[in-house]
């Protein structure tokens, strides 16, 4: 709806960028918060933050090129050139959770511990994220005859289909991200085992990002599986997720009735 939100001269501010960087100073100061209450060093916070940052850009950044192969084939170089847009998230999600487990590994620190305190920002982060997608309408859904289908304009990234009515798969990502982090909010009022936050997290977000990818665009390579359900790459990788989320929950479940 609205790609730029300012504009300085030939300095254009994105909406994406925008909130990209709300959700991550947001959510870092919530991380801050909870890792001090729990007697957790603040530089260790604050350089974890800094590898999941950088890990999360390069990871979106990597896949996306690896899915989109074809577009970069004639000029490779174009892989580099992240300004111009093409960012997958999912690809970011397992860089930065490799990331981190070496990371925190290397600081002899548990990563339950920690992975439970960001859970979460995380999550409030996906909901103030997909604002942004929706503001540049990128990441956006199949046409739809539904009362909320919204029309984005010409001049956004969902343009192509200005004629369209078309499903705001933005806003449902967006809504189900500040679900989820009200839920985990809820659960940690229980003092959960070390673990299950972070197990809740992957467990919640995987069917609901699974779902909505039903709803939204893809090009026809991002499809893995045409029959007897059309999959793409992302919802595969969402089955892998939900299957961690579950075990981690259970383990970590188990592990502290032994220890009780």
């Amino acid at each position: 709806m609205y790609p730029v939100l300012l504009k300085l001269g030939p300095l254009e501010i994105k909406s994406y960028g925008v909130m990209l960087a709300v959700s991550f100073l947001v959510g870092y100061f919530i991380a801050q918060k909870r890792a001090k209450a729990r007697g957790i060093d603040q530089a260790v916070l604050l350089d974890l933050s800094f590898y999941i940052l950088l890990s999360a850009i390069v990871g979106s950044r990597a896949f996306y090129v690896f899915t989109h192969r074809q577009q970069f084939s004639d000029n490779p170089l174009n892989s580099f050139s992240i300004w111009e847009g093409g960012l997958s998230m999912m690809g970011g999600v397992l860089l930065s959770l490799l990331v981190s487990f070496y990371y925190l590994k290397a600081k002899r620190i548990e990563f339950k511990l920690i992975a439970d305190i960001i859970a979460p920002s995380v999550a409030l982060g996906i909901g103030l994220t997909r604002i942004g997608c929706f503001l540049y309408g990128c990441c956006y859904g199949l046409p739809t005859t539904l009362p909320w289908g919204v029309h984005f304009p010409l001049y956004s990234a969902a343009g192509a289909h200005f004629h369209e009515s078309i499903h705001p798969t933005q806003l449902y990502s967006s809504a189900y991200g500040f679900l989820i982090f009200l839920i985990l909010l809820l659960i940690d009022r229980a003092k959960p085992a070390a673990g299950v936050l972070s197990g809740a997290l992957l467990a919640f977000f995987a069917p609901a990002r699974f779902a909505v990818d039903f709803f939204r665009y893809y090009e026809p390579e991002q499809y893995v599986l045409r029959e007897p359900v059309a999959l793409t790459n992302n919802q595969l990788i969402c089955i892998f997720l939900f299957i961690l989320g579950v075990y981690v929950i259970i383990t970590s479940r188990k592990a502290k009735k032994k220890r009780a």
